[in-house]
């Protein structure tokens, strides 16, 4: 995907009115754009012109957005598959996961290049791929997703204006796990692979999320500053393996760091709990209460953004903003 440049996000921020449609779509929906953007306004703010600097705020949280899209995408698939539980018989298929709530998992830079891609375990097939595209409103949002589309009763300060919707379809994936290719990943990590348990290697696990949908608000300067976005939350089928099966044999190959894993460990082996990785040393993390439902909240530490995820029979919601974290509490629970 490409993203617009610093001097087009400067230019959202400063002069909007001359930025093209197409690049004021994307950056609306971009949360490496939008972290960028908040980084140039905490500059702004502080009186410094924003740089290009590869140290400065703009161009490190793009780093680790970017890479936050690619190997922990993948790892966190990895980790749906190893938190979950409950079992239901499913058209030959069995039901090892289903979102409950979600939880964070830290990773550190270090944890970014030594995670493994998906593909390291077996075969992936992506069946569905995701599709977004923009709507003409809440309605048509609706209609296309079959969710109900959060109301915000109240912008917050600095943010003004009617939202844009964006939609995408349902997404999902299979991995055939592979007992050589698994072998071949601890090989290339200096250790060797234990045996695999009976009836693993050749089984399918098929990862399914979405539809889901996100509106859109900008703030006073033309540039994004609420997100508010709903989807169905993922679960995870196996052709028969159960999960304790694949939770433990995963969790014992090299190649996951060991900070990594024992978090994983720590999570109730009966729960639905979905892994969010969060780059420890750019954002921080709570707990908080949206109704009756746990609620993770994160907030960067530069306190430029911030962010409340929950999970609500099976859907997960999302508030995210050039905010604080008592904005996005606030939305949150006033969403209707």
């Amino acid at each position: 995907m490409r993203h617009p440049s610093e001097d087009v996000l400067r230019r959202v921020l400063e002069e909007p009115a001359g930025v093209a449609d197409a690049d004021r779509e994307h950056v609306a929906g971009c949360q490496q754009c939008l972290g960028g953007l908040a980084a140039m306004r905490h500059d702004a703010a502080d009186g410094r012109p924003a740089s290009t600097d590869q140290s400065r705020p703009t161009a490190h949280a793009g780093r680790s957005r970017a890479a936050l899209r690619g190997p922990v995408a993948a790892a966190l698939a990895v980790a749906v598959v190893l938190a979950g539980a409950g079992a239901a018989a499913a058209g030959g298929w069995l039901q090892i996961f289903r979102t409950d709530e979600v939880a964070p998992v830290t990773v550190t830079e270090a944890d970014l290049v030594e995670l493994p891609d998906l593909s390291a375990y077996g075969d992936v097939e992506v069946t569905h791929d995701l599709d977004v595209r923009e709507v003409a409103d809440a309605a048509a949002a609706e209609q296309a997703t079959g969710l109900a589309v959060p109301q915000v009763s109240e912008l917050p300060r600095g943010v003004s204006g009617e939202p844009t919707f964006r939609v995408g379809g349902p997404v999902s994936a299979e991995l055939t796990f592979s007992a050589q290719q698994a072998a071949e990943a601890a090989e290339a990590a200096g250790e060797a692979a234990p045996p695999p348990p009976p009836g693993l290697d050749g089984s399918r696990f098929r990862l399914e999320a979405g539809p889901g949908l996100a509106a859109a608000w900008s703030s006073d300067h033309g540039a994004p500053g609420l997100v508010v976005a709903r989807a169905v939350a993922p679960t995870v089928h196996s052709s028969g393996v159960p999960f304790e099966t694949a939770r433990d044999y995963l969790l014992s190959l090299p190649g996951l760091p060991e900070d990594v894993a024992a978090q994983l460990r720590a999570f109730e082996p009966d729960g639905s709990t979905l892994p969010l990785p969060v780059p420890a040393d750019e954002v921080t993390t709570s707990s908080a209460q949206i109704g009756d439902v746990p609620a993770t909240v994160l907030v960067t530490r530069d306190r430029t953004m911030a962010a409340v995820v929950w999970v609500d029979d099976g859907v997960v919601t999302a508030v995210a903003g050039a905010l604080d974290a008592d904005e996005v509490l606030s939305i949150a629970r006033d969403l209707s």
